[in-house]
C-alpha cells in the first residue's frame, strides 16, 4: 500500500497497536502526526518512523482528555502538513469493573478517552477530511459478548460501534468514510505495571483462544492500513473484528477473569 503524500493522524501512537500502526504507515511513505502521552516512547516511535520513510513525524505529546487537545492536534497537523487524509482513533484505556464497584470517577475516565476523545477529534478533523475525501478508522478493544467484570467496556464498545456506523452514513454524502477495527487479545503493553508476568499471561491467554495465539499488533496495523487505503471503495460503516474467532466461541475460566479484572 502506498500512502505517499497522505497525511495520517494516529492517536495512542507511543505504544502497542498505535505504535505499530504509525510505523507501518511510515513504511508506506505517509506523513505522520503521532499523538501520545509518554514522551520517551513517542520519540522512539518517531525515530523509527523517520528511518522507515525519511520523513520526520509531527510528535504531539498530549492528553486527549485535556481541554483543547483535540483542537490542537487538528490545527498543528494542518499547519505542518497542510491537510489531513486519514484519522486513526487508536488511544484507549481498559479496566474491569462490575456495576457493584465501578465508581463514577472510573466510568468518567473510561468514557473520556474511549468515547469522548475520538468523537471530538473526529469533529475537529472533519473539515479537512471533507476536503480530502478522507478516512476515519476507530480502533477499540472490548468484548463482543457479555462477560463478568467488563460492563463498562462493553457499554463503551457499543457506543463506539454506534458512532462508527451512524457517522459513516452521515458522512457518506461528503465522501468521507468511517470504519472500525476491533482487535482481539493482542500482545501490547496494556498490562505493564501490574503485578503479572506479561509473557506468562499472554501464554495463558493463548491456551484459551481458538487459534491458540495472541495477536501481534502488526497484524492489526495491517488491517487498519487496508481499511484506510481506499483499495476497498465500498467499505464503509463496517466494524472489522480481528480476534481469531475468540468472540465466537471463547469462554474464559475464572482464573482468566481474575487477570482481566486487575487489568
Amino acid at each position: 500500500m502506498d500512502f505517499t503524500g497522505k497525511v495520517v493522524v494516529v492517536t495512542g501512537g507511543s505504544s502497542g497497536i498505535g505504535a505499530a500502526t504509525a510505523k507501518l504507515f511510515a513504511a508506506c511513505k505517509a506523513l505522520l502526526a503521532i499523538v501520545g502521552r509518554n514522551e520517551e516512547r513517542l520519540l522512539a516511535v518517531s525515530k523509527e518512523c523517520t528511518e522507515y520513510s525519511g520523513n520526520q513525524p509531527l510528535c504531539l505529546l498530549l492528553d486527549l482528555t485535556e481541554k483543547n487537545s483535540c483542537e490542537e492536534i487538528a490545527r498543528k497537523t494542518v499547519e505542518t502538513f497542510g491537510r489531513i487524509d486519514v484519522l486513526i482513533n487508536c488511544a484507549g484505556i481498559t479496566g474491569a469493573h462490575s456495576l457493584f464497584d465501578l465508581t463514577m470517577d472510573n466510568f468518567d475516565d473510561l468514557l473520556a478517552l474511549n468515547v469522548r476523545a475520538p468523537y471530538e477529534l473526529t469533529q475537529k478533523c472533519l473539515p479537512h477530511l471533507v476536503v480530502t475525501k478522507g478516512h476515519v478508522v476507530n480502533v477499540f478493544r472490548a468484548p463482543l459478548r457479555a462477560r463478568p467484570g467488563l460492563l463498562a467496556l462493553t457499554m463503551l464498545t457499543d457506543a463506539m460501534e454506534t458512532f462508527t456506523r451512524s457517522s459513516a452514513v452521515e458522512l457518506a454524502a461528503k465522501g468521507v468514510k468511517m470504519n472500525a477495527v476491533r482487535p482481539g487479545y493482542t500482545r501490547t503493553n496494556y498490562m505493564t505495571g501490574l503485578n503479572v508476568n506479561l509473557e506468562e499471561t499472554f501464554e495463558m491467554f493463548s491456551g484459551f483462544l481458538p487459534n491458540k495465539t495472541v495477536i501481534e499488533p502488526e497484524e492489526i496495523a495491517k488491517t487498519i492500513a487496508l481499511v484506510a487505503s481506499g483499495n476497498l471503495p465500498n467499505l464503509n460503516a463496517s466494524c472489522i473484528v480481528v480476534d481469531g474467532a475468540a468472540s465466537v466461541v471463547f469462554n474464559a475460566p475464572a482464573s482468566y477473569i481474575e487477570v482481566i479484572r486487575i487489568c
